[in-house]
């Protein structure tokens, strides 16, 4: 019986893809696909021959999603899809929709160290207390409620976006970090004791960063 073709979601620690160790030294040799973030993919191009497909990961889920699908039915014994995705892709990542759209019999995942790890490492704090939200898509956008969080933002604007979030629903924040860059050569953690407006934070965020804060309820205004 042959094999059928896989595809590899594969987690990639924030320093970047190392195609010399395992899991990708293992897989790219049968790789005829690869899907990912720009920064991903790039280092990957000479590596790979002339005719592996690239494709880059931007606002196109549905035409990642679609282009999977087709890969799945070409159905190419020993063939197989590398997706490429920072930290767990089952994690606030592209693994959700994957996994949500074609047959898990297909899919074999290898996560990394998440963000969320990395980022309370950084801050050498206990983490499995706190809640974790994402403001990479409005639709999910998280129900805001008192205590300490950690935020997968959207870019440079993502930290003032939460904390117009929490604002809008009448919090307060206090123990504000911004981590950014994480594992890469312009690593900065930045912190705040308290931010009352977003218009306090600075203005040269770097667009790959984190937020960890704790939200207070209003009552709490005097402290």
């Amino acid at each position: 019986m042959k094999n059928s073709p896989r595809i590899y979601l594969v987690g990639v620690e924030p320093e970047g893809v190392d195609p010399h160790r395992p899991p990708l030294s293992g897989l790219l040799q049968k790789t005829c696909l690869v899907i990912g973030g720009k920064r991903h993919i790039d280092p990957l191009r000479d590596q790979m021959g002339s005719e592996t497909e690239f494709l880059p990961i931007t606002a196109n889920i549905p035409e990642v999603i679609e282009r999977l699908k087709r890969f799945l039915k070409a159905d190419k014994a020993e063939e197989n899809a590398i997706v490429l995705a920072t930290g767990d892709p089952l994690y606030y990542g592209i693994g959700t929709p994957i996994t949500k759209d074609l047959p898990p019999e297909s899919l074999v995942i290898i996560p990394a160290t998440t963000l969320v790890q990395r980022a309370f490492s950084l801050l050498r704090e206990p983490w499995d207390k706190v809640r974790v939200g994402s403001l990479h898509s409005k639709k999910d956008s998280p129900a805001i409620v008192p205590g300490r969080w950690a935020f997968y933002t959207g870019g440079p604007h993502g930290p003032a976006d939460v904390c117009s979030l929490i604002f809008a629903k009448k919090f307060l924040i206090r123990n504000m970090s911004v981590l950014e860059e994480i594992g890469m050569e312009g690593e900065r953690v930045r912190h705040f004791d308290r931010i009352d407006s977003e218009n306090e934070l600075p203005k040269d965020i770097k667009p790959l960063n984190m937020v960890v804060l704790t939200i207070e309820g209003a009552a709490n205004h005097g402290s």
